[in-house]
């Protein structure tokens, strides 16, 4: 869900919109697909080598404590450069969950307003990150979201800052984002 609800969230917007606004590309590591936490399998469009010019990089979370997903990209000097140079070229790098940490490893967080899954909140801030406990916190072109279920409303956030309020106000009504409250049953 990291990355699913965000790019869910962009497909919605589209929609609405009546155009493709929001171009979206997976990048994996490598060439093949990419296995999640549960056993689904994703392809990516490209690989990191490939990536090219783009407006905002979406760094999502996973497995930070399973010596998989954020574990293993934090040693991975490809992955971090790749998050450098998208911040230095001026793109907006954006990350959900435990992707905060791979942005505070690649440097893009100290001194600036950060959050993360509530469980690393205290290694964020370690780092140098100025903790934030709410849901989106966005400090000049780093946008960071909390945990897992953060990713829908870093894509609200997203369509808000490009297409509107009212655009962004559709998409929560058509998600039903927040739930509506039914607490009676049939």
């Amino acid at each position: 869900m990291d990355f699913v609800g965000f790019l869910e969230v962009l497909s919605v917007a589209n929609r609405i919109h009546g155009s493709r606004y929001f171009e979206t590309e997976l990048v994996g590591t490598a060439a093949g697909p990419i296995i999640c936490g549960g056993g689904m399998k994703v392809m990516p469009d490209l690989t990191l080598a490939e990536m090219g010019e783009h407006d905002l990089l979406f760094v999502p979370g996973g497995g930070a404590t399973r010596g998989i997903g954020v574990d293993s990209l934090m040693q991975d000097g490809a992955v971090l450069s790749a998050i450098r140079w998208s911040y230095e070229k001026g793109h907006k790098v954006w990350s959900v969950c435990t992707g905060a940490l791979l942005l505070s490893k690649a440097g893009l967080l100290k001194g600036k307003k950060a959050v993360t899954h509530h469980n690393f909140l205290k290694q964020l801030e370690a780092e140098g990150a100025l903790v934030s406990r709410k849901r989106v916190v966005s400090d000049e072109r780093v946008t960071t979201g909390g945990g897992i279920s953060s990713s829908i409303d870093l894509g609200l956030a997203l369509v808000g800052e490009e297409l509107g309020k009212v655009v962004e106000t559709e998409v929560k009504m058509r998600m039903e984002y927040p739930p509506p409250n039914r607490s009676k049953r049939t």
